[in-house]
């Protein structure tokens, strides 16, 4: 079979690119039109507008009716659900070495959460190093009042829905928060600086600390904690520690982005 002149698999090449560009920006938009997805990938709205109707065709893409704006198509989607139900096993290989980085620096225990809905899991965790190690049960979920990652999750929701969800607030320890006005403050400075805590507020004794991990809707998925003894991770936990947390969720964040 004879090569592919240079020119021309350099043009399947710089098509190829363009393809995955516009189907990255139809996947981060509910719609786009032609002059906005010209201006993002730097190409002329006559060539925008060739691979658009070419994505129609394939049903990779959509025009509503009666406008010029596109929008993902059913093909699109369908691959979308098969790659979302391993979504939760790339979010983990994506961690597992951050997680082992931070565990090799630190002395903590430390956890990766996911988010289902409205709750939140433990469903990969690495024992700290101390003489007397903290072991969490995975595959459970949180309770989000008095708990880091929890209360990641309800910063979160109070970001989108303005308040907090209704319930019974149980008590575990003499520090756990069962006020929700209290609990109101509290999640509002969660929300204002980035990181929760939760020292002796669901086992006297252990604190915790755990920052967000977003995908590329900026959705939070996941939760990276460290926990350990109060002993170690005081009620002001140390900065470098928050740091260290913030830095890996940031990079892994960024690995999720489109």
């Amino acid at each position: 079979m004879p090569d592919i002149a240079p020119d021309k698999a350099e043009e399947s090449v710089q098509a190829a690119r363009m393809t995955v560009r516009m189907l990255e920006q139809l996947a981060t938009h509910e719609e786009l039109g032609v002059s906005e997805v010209a201006r993002e990938t730097g190409m002329t709205k006559a060539r925008v507008y060739r691979y658009l109707r070419t994505l129609v065709t394939l049903g990779y893409a959509v025009q509503y009716n009666g406008s010029d704006r596109y929008a993902l198509g059913p093909k699109m989607q369908a691959l979308a659900r098969v790659i979302g139900q391993s979504s939760e096993e790339g979010v983990v290989d994506l961690t597992r070495p951050l997680l082992q980085r931070l565990h090799e620096t630190f002395d903590h225990t430390f956890n990766l959460s996911l988010v289902y809905g409205d709750s939140v899991t433990i469903v990969e965790s690495l024992q700290g190093k101390g003489l007397v190690g903290i072991v969490v049960q995975t595959n459970q979920q949180l309770p989000l009042h008095s708990t880091a990652a929890g209360k990641l999750l309800l910063a979160d929701r109070l970001r989108r829905d303005g308040n907090l969800p209704e319930g019974k607030l149980e008590r575990f320890t003499p520090h756990t928060i069962q006020d929700r006005e209290v609990l109101l403050r509290d999640i509002e400075d969660v929300a204002e600086k980035g990181w929760a805590d939760a020292p002796e507020q669901v086992v006297l004794g252990i604190n915790a600390v755990s920052v967000p991990i977003y995908d590329h809707r900026e959705e939070l998925v996941a939760m990276l904690t460290a926990m350990d003894s109060i002993q170690f991770i005081t009620r002001e936990p140390a900065e470098g520690l928050i740091r260290a947390l913030c830095n890996a969720a940031t990079e892994i964040s960024a690995r999720l982005a489109v």
